[in-house]
């Protein structure tokens, strides 16, 4: 069956279609050309639905009415059933939901030229390669933490998803010189588990763990995490919570002080970085060396 064939069980007609084949793509980290200039989730914000499809050639005069219906069906995330429809702090209104991926993988299933080029057949399959009920502000926070450490001198391999055998799996692993594990990553876009962040936390404490690097959705979510940590007795840091407004702490800020806490009397022993999912995007490579080396996860 082709793709329009599949999608009419779920009432989306061939416009509707068009329109998610390029929802798909941006999801995966393809090159789109818009405007002139070649963008992508990990490297730009989000454009757009109509600068998304028109240069693609499939944006058309039904498309705006196909783009209206999958919001009111729940396949867009909607201001009217009070969604987050933000993804690194700007506006998008064609965020798709849990069920739009579902929808895409199934309707694009048997299509080619939809693999993501970092995936491999030990992800779950065509074309989403989701981990587990991963939306897109997720993916947008690894796919944009990978292409900014991937030009580093020092930096010789990227795992994206491993499939280690562990509860505790990172998003990315970063591999460099001299050889071996650099960093792992973790993308914090859902700040409603608590257990989650205890249990990778813990697990990744250890002095030979080796360092983690924190991405948030944004500084609200990097003050939330840290205090959480205290508050329950998991971490010690040094001058305690993160008070006043949340706004107010930067990650070179949150950063120092994580720094401080592993040099002194609350001995911190994960060595720990953080940063938010606009931040990388905006970071050019140099900005990215310097993070790293400041910290001292490139040496």
């Amino acid at each position: 069956m082709t793709p329009i064939e599949k999608a009419k069980k779920y009432g989306i007609d061939e416009p509707g279609v068009n329109l998610l084949l390029c929802v798909g793509g941006w999801f995966n980290g393809f090159t789109f050309e818009v405007e002139n200039r070649n963008v992508s989730i990990g490297r730009a914000y989000e454009p757009s639905l109509r600068q998304l499809t028109v240069d693609q050639g499939v944006w058309f005069d039904q498309s705006p009415n196909a783009h209206e219906a999958m919001v009111r069906s729940g396949l867009f995330k909607s201001d009217e059933r009070n969604e987050d429809c933000y993804i690194a702090g700007r506006r998008c209104d064609w965020l798709p939901t849990q069920n739009c991926l579902t929808i895409i993988e199934d309707i694009f299933s048997e299509s080619e030229g939809l693999y993501a080029p970092w995936a491999t057949e030990s992800h779950s399959g065509p074309p989403t390669f989701r981990d587990g009920v991963e939306l897109m502000e997720h993916r947008k926070g690894v796919m944009a933490t990978r292409r900014a450490v991937d030009p580093l001198e020092r930096v010789t391999s990227l795992e994206t998803y491993p499939q280690v055998d562990l509860p505790e799996r990172p998003d990315l692993r970063i591999f460099g010189q001299p050889p071996g594990p650099m960093a792992r990553v973790e993308v914090l876009s859902d700040h409603n588990n608590r257990d989650s962040w205890e249990n990778k936390f813990t697990a990744w404490s250890a002095p030979k763990a080796g360092p983690t690097i924190w991405i948030f959705k944004n500084r609200r979510g990097m003050v939330q995490f840290w205090n959480h940590l205290v508050r329950h007795g998991i971490i010690q840091l040094d001058g305690g919570m993160f008070g006043g407004r949340a706004t107010n702490w930067s990650p070179t800020r949150i950063n120092d002080r994580l720094q401080r806490s592993r040099e002194g009397t609350p001995d911190y022993s994960s060595h720990d970085i953080v940063w938010t999912i606009p931040g990388v995007i905006e970071a050019d490579t140099v900005d990215v060396f310097e993070w790293l080396s400041k910290y001292n996860i490139i040496k």
